[in-house]
């Protein structure tokens, strides 16, 4: 072979051939000498060689791009362990960015999230909630931030100056414990003992994650700076109008002209601000800061029983419904009267009728009736709101609040801003029905389901008609709650002849035959499962389901 001339080279290479391949094969590459402007480097090859350098070259900018494309996603998760720095969707679900590739990992529907979601009836809790969970907080964080928040912009619901009850779910040990924040017995006069505090400061002690003055800091500014009125709150003060323009609540919610404010007016409660961060700091802020708005005779039983006030974590309520099994809140709470119906209907085995439905709801009336010692509760009163936390391993929080009736005692203490409850009055058959959190674990399908239900005495027929859809009648946690309610239909001889979707009913007129009634109850649902994280609710438009 010839010495190769100035500005040429030579290169041998080894081709991968078929059977017949003759070995090797001489490429002669021509190589501009140096000059200006030479730059240029042209590449002389048979056409099949071109071709398998293309590809190849392809092929490494291919994965060059797949190889930027994971390091930047796991940079933008790296911020918190619940976090991501990419801004959300006004729905708090993922959204792809502008330049995201469409991805089936990372685009969901909505109310469907990676890590954690939350569920209230208030946009701006629910939202609230999600920046804790987004700080790093975990479902007893978000959960206790927005329980503050809730009783701040839904206050004929609850709030400080109320009670609760709750259910709180591990996922590394797989136990569920209830929280009972009602005091045993209230002392004389006209309000009842507040609880609401005690407890939330319990369930942080139990499970949170930030410092307590973390968790303040949100509802604190959001009562300095003010909220606006929404639906909730509007029609809520519609429906006490003269009890509101009556009592010391016409201060936050009476315009100038002393007319109720109305949907988006500003409010703000600079009082409740104050003790808010009073209470990040010390114990006894709202013992005494409730100390000089108390009647004399009343002030000092009743500081004497907020200072002795003792809540504990306790076992809750258990049923096993088949593979599935359901915690509830014990008695006095409505999850008695929950698991009475649906003992009755796992007794009537609907799944081996023709008519699962017919036999399901037919059973389920009966258990109602039952548990109320045969007759519907009448008094719709007992008003409460209701929340949601879970995040994707199955870790959640469920919370049902109180002040008994709508805006409670009406009486809106002067030197703390805070309501308080009317639950003196002697305990009532409906009492807690407000009260039914309910977590279901649905055994080998490997999910875990929380419910609770925000309204009157009608919320343990909405929760157990959610819960009979999911276990008797093949509907996914989403479908239980989103397809139109199952009733039952034409009676003859006084007995249903069938079931299927219908028009809502009056629950409290006595005639309860599936679905839920005009004014609610609202149903929340969150469930964990294959490690994504959802949330639901029926009416959909009800409540506002925000997550990470």
């Amino acid at each position: 072979m010839e010495a190769a001339a100035p500005g040429r080279y030579q290169a041998r290479y080894q081709r991968l051939r078929d059977s017949d391949s003759d070995g090797e094969q001489e490429v002669e590459l021509r190589v501009p000498g140096p000059g200006p402007g030479r730059c240029s480097l042209p590449v002389l090859l048979p056409q099949r060689q071109r071709e398998t350098c293309a590809r190849i070259a392809s092929a490494l900018l291919l994965l060059a791009l797949t190889l930027a494309w994971a390091f930047y996603r796991a940079s933008c998760r790296g911020s918190s362990w619940l976090g991501r720095s990419q801004a959300p969707g006004q729905d708090g679900a993922e959204q792809p960015g502008a330049g995201d590739l469409p991805s089936a990992a990372h685009v969901h529907a909505q109310g469907t999230y990676h890590q954690a979601t939350i569920i209230t009836s208030s946009e701006t809790c629910s939202h609230l909630g999600k920046e804790l969970l987004v700080a790093g907080g975990n479902v007893v964080d978000a959960g206790i931030a927005a329980a503050l928040c809730l009783g701040l912009v839904h206050p004929h619901a609850g709030g400080l100056g109320g009670v609760f009850w709750a259910l709180l779910r591990n996922a590394s040990s797989g136990r569920t414990l209830a929280l009972h924040a009602v005091p045993h017995q209230s002392p004389p006069g006209r309000y009842g003992l507040p609880a609401a505090l005690p407890g939330l400061r319990l369930l942080h002690h139990s499970g949170g994650r930030l410092a307590w003055a973390r968790l303040l800091e949100g509802p604190a500014l959001l009562a300095q700076r003010g909220f606006r009125v929404d639906r909730v709150l509007a029609a809520a003060l519609r429906e006490n109008a003269p009890a509101v323009r009556a009592s010391g609540l016409c201060s936050l919610f009476c315009n100038g002209a002393g007319e109720l404010k109305d949907q988006g007016a500003l409010v703000t409660h600079p009082r409740l601000a104050a003790l808010l961060r009073a209470l990040a700091s010390q114990d006894d802020a709202l013992a005494r800061a409730l100390a000089p708005d108390l009647p004399p005779a009343e002030q000092g039983p009743f500081l004497q029983a907020l200072r002795g006030l003792s809540l504990e974590l306790q076992s809750p309520l258990a049923l096993q419904l088949g593979n599935a099994r359901l915690y509830g809140a014990p008695g006095p709470a409505a999850g008695s009267l929950l698991a009475s119906i649906l003992q009755e209907v796992q007794a009537a085995q609907p799944e081996a009728a023709p008519d699962p439905c017919l036999r399901a709801l037919s059973a389920a009336q009966q258990g109602y009736a039952r548990g109320l010692g045969g007759t519907v509760a009448g008094d719709p009163s007992p008003v409460g709101s209701h929340l949601a936390v879970a995040d994707s391993q199955g870790n959640m929080l469920l919370l049902s609040a109180s002040l008994n009736s709508s805006f409670g005692s009406k009486f809106l203490a002067p030197t703390s801003g805070v309501l308080l409850s009317d639950f003196a009055a002697p305990a009532g058959p409906g009492l807690h029905s407000w009260a039914c959190p309910v977590v279901l674990s649905l055994g080998a399908e490997g999910a875990v389901v929380g419910l609770g239900a925000t309204g009157h005495s009608t919320a343990p027929l909405a929760l157990a008609q959610a819960i009979i859809n999911q276990l008797y009648l093949g509907q996914s946690p989403q479908e239980a709650l989103e397809s139109p309610w199952l009733q039952l239909r034409g009676e003859r001889a006084g007995a249903p002849q069938g079931c299927g979707p219908g028009t809502p009913s009056n629950l409290s007129a006595g005639g309860w035959t599936g679905g839920a009634s005009p004014g609610g109850p609202w149903v929340l649902q969150v469930a964990s499962q294959s490690k994504h994280v959802r949330a639901f609710a029926a009416p959909a438009a009800c409540c506002h389901p925000q997550g990470v």
